[in-house]
Parts: structure tokens; C-alpha cells; sequence
């Protein structure tokens, strides 16, 4: 089955976005001299290497996303897959409102884009034998 044009633009805008959105500021943080921010504070060299490895974590998944958008009719399972951290993400978050408050208007608009994400990705990956 072939994909419309609508559906690869969707597929390749969200994967591009998130993938951009990933690798650039995690990237960033892995290889910074120093670790944390204002808001987000390492104090030891454990804490320090948990941070840069999660900042790890999140160049791959944006590097990953990248990666479907090579051959994308090929890539349903990945595209799934990244639906699934983006569900998973989403869940987190809402379960930190609901045992730590509700965040600023920018954690809202994260919360509104991995859901969406985790949506476009699930109900409308790539078909099989694109």
C-alpha cells in the first residue's frame, strides 16, 4: 500500500520535529563542560553522570527519528516504536501533575506535542509494505 502525500508530509514533519527537537539541545547538554541548568541541578558526580547519560538517551531517540525519515516506507516498526516512548513520556508527565503540580504554559506545550506525537505515530505509522 502506497502512502498520500498528506501522510508522508505528517510523518516526515513530526519525525523531523521531534528528532531536531532531540538531538540538538541533548547533544548540547551531553558534551557541555558543565552539567544541570537554573532549574535542574546536579550536585554530585553520580547525579552528574545520570543527567549527561539521560541527555545520552535523548540525542538517540532524536537521532533515531532521523534515522526512520532515510527510508521511511520501510520504517513502520521504528515509527511504532517512537509512538510508544512518546505515550510513555506523555503518561509521565501527566502523572507529574497529578503528584507535583501542574507545570508552566512550556511544559503544557510539551505534554500537548508528545501526545500528539505519540498519537500521529501509533494510529498512523507508515503502512505495511509501503
Amino acid at each position: 500500500m502506497k502512502m498520500s502525500v498528506l501522510h508522508q508530509a505528517t510523518l516526515y514533519g513530526a519525525l523531523m520535529f521531534l528528532g531536531l527537537s532531540l538531538v540538538i539541545p541533548g547533544l548540547a547538554d551531553a558534551i557541555r563542560t558543565t552539567t544541570g541548568s537554573k532549574w535542574l541541578i546536579a550536585a554530585d558526580v553520580d547525579a552528574k553522570r545520570h543527567l549527561r547519560g539521560l541527555n545520552g538517551m535523548m540525542t538517540a531517540i532524536g537521532a533515531i527519528a532521523l534515522w526512520a525519515c532515510w527510508d521511511l516506507q520501510n520504517t513502520r516498526s521504528l515509527v511504532e516504536a517512537l509512538g510508544a516512548v512518546m505515550v510513555f513520556v506523555a503518561a509521565a508527565r501527566i502523572y507529574s501533575m497529578a503528584v507535583d503540580g501542574f507545570p508552566n504554559l512550556s511544559g503544557k506545550l510539551y505534554l500537548g506535542a508528545e501526545a500528539a506525537l505519540g498519537t500521529i505515530f501509533l494510529a498512523w505509522p507508515p503502512p505495511i509494505g509501503a
